[in-house]
């Protein structure tokens, strides 16, 4: 099967039945600065996903009872130390991070408005030995310093890869569980505490050090806003649903990744 997000096509010969469709689509917001070329490309991957499907479901082509789609904690915006949940309002604000968010979700809740079972996933930052931060962190061991940004601070949630699987799955046994959920980890820890908690787990061992903002401002651009802003997500829906972290502390994450 091709599905053509570009085209807004998928190559079906014949109606395709589902118990669940889980779409994941969406270029990287990482690597590089964000160019307007980038940030067309962020958007349009992700818009142009969910509309795809979107067009599918409504005329019958593909049948399902369960959706699930991707956003991420980055709709909250830089809010310090203030613990977020489902219910944490979102900030009126103009910025482009939080629109583009903004209208992912809509077109998840458009899919919603078909009459189908939907979970909407804010997702933290995903902890994996394949991708995302904790590859990136470890990647370059010509490096003797292993750097955190700023005065390290600033609050970031995080979610082993193993417990974000299982989240899925949780929502597609659980008939109740429907609307937006946080992906994260209930012990969320501050950029410069994960540093260190990796850096045990290396070897050999580097020099942990700051890196001033405006060196990562000169360097990234606008991209450089992501490694300082602050969310400290508890996700309090899929808790009170009965679902257990397998990794909820740091330490053991990064244990069971870099051992």
């Amino acid at each position: 099967m091709v599905w053509d997000i570009v085209e807004g096509t998928i190559d079906l010969k014949d109606k395709e039945v589902y118990d669940a469709v889980i779409n994941l689509a969406g270029a990287s917001v990482a690597g590089g600065r964000w160019t307007e070329k980038k940030k067309k490309e962020i958007y349009e991957s992700r818009i142009n996903a969910s509309g795809t499907l979107e067009k599918y479901l409504r005329n019958g082509q593909i049948i399902t009872s369960f959706y699930h789609g991707m956003s991420g904690v980055g709709i909250y915006g830089d809010r310090g130390k203030e613990i977020i949940t489902e219910e944490t309002p979102l900030l009126p604000v103009e910025d482009w991070f939080i629109n583009m968010t903004r209208d992912w979700e809509s077109s998840h809740k458009r899919i919603e408005a078909l009459g189908i079972r939907t979970v909407i996933m804010r997702t933290s930052i995903v902890l994996s030995k394949e991708g995302g931060a904790l590859k990136e962190i470890i990647s370059k061991p010509g490096f003797a310093v292993l750097s955190y940004f700023g005065n390290g601070e600033q609050v970031w949630s995080w979610i082993h890869i193993h417990d974000i699987v299982r989240m899925i799955f949780f929502y597609i046994d659980h008939p109740q569980s429907k609307g937006i959920y946080l992906a994260s980890s209930p012990h969320p820890v501050t950029n410069k505490v994960l540093t260190k908690t990796i850096n045990q787990y290396l070897s050999p061992k580097r020099i942990v050090a700051g890196v001033p903002k405006i060196v990562m401002s000169l360097m990234l651009g606008e991209t450089h806003r992501v490694l300082f802003e602050s969310c400290h997500a508890y996700p309090e829906k899929i808790l009170k649903e009965g679902f257990q972290f397998e990794f909820p502390e740091i330490d053991a994450a990064v244990s069971n990744l870099l051992k």
